[in-house]
């Protein structure tokens, strides 16, 4: 396993654990992203983006074992991160220690704006983007290339779905 796959699938793992300790608590947005989601997304992209294949899809040729298997463990952590936002009922932006921002980026307080207008879209989004890295994991382990690079290639569209509404809606 490599040392990407294990931190996203621990971060997965730890926001699983802290969902279903705090059921009724509420999900901090950024930490999920930061702990889960990007590491998952980062894993996952590390190997197809050294796959890919002359259409823009994975090339099979290119692909061994070790990398399908991370490809379908950064997909499962990033399903299982985005289960937990999905299954939250009220998010945070970001705790109060995680708000600094770089030039140009939206302000948290402005971010929780858009989240507190409407959780439900958000939590939406979130199982969607779950469904997405459940079906990118299961194409992976059948080391279905043609499937897992349409996957792939369609996961910044689903990201984008929900940066556009909560984090950058103007």
């Amino acid at each position: 396993m490599t040392k990407p796959t294990f931190i996203a699938g621990c971060a997965g793992l730890a926001l699983l654990a802290t969902a279903a300790l705090a059921k009724d608590a509420a999900v901090d947005v950024r930490a999920s992203m930061q702990g889960g989601v990007n590491p998952a997304m980062l894993s996952i992209w590390k190997v197809t983006n050294e796959a890919v294949s002359e259409d823009g899809g994975i090339d099979p040729e290119l692909m061994n074992d070790a990398m399908w298997a991370q490809v379908a463990q950064g997909a499962e952590g990033l399903a299982a991160s985005a289960r937990v936002l999905a299954g939250g009922s009220t998010f945070v932006a970001a705790s109060a220690d995680n708000v600094s921002i770089s030039a140009g980026e939206v302000p948290m307080a402005q971010i929780q704006k858009y989240l507190d207008s409407d959780p439900q879209g958000f939590a939406l989004l979130a199982a969607a983007l779950a469904d997405h890295g459940e079906m990118l994991a299961a194409a992976a382990r059948a080391k279905d290339a043609p499937t897992a690079g349409r996957l792939v290639g369609e996961l910044d569209g689903v990201c984008e779905g929900c940066h556009a509404r909560y984090w950058y809606p103007e």
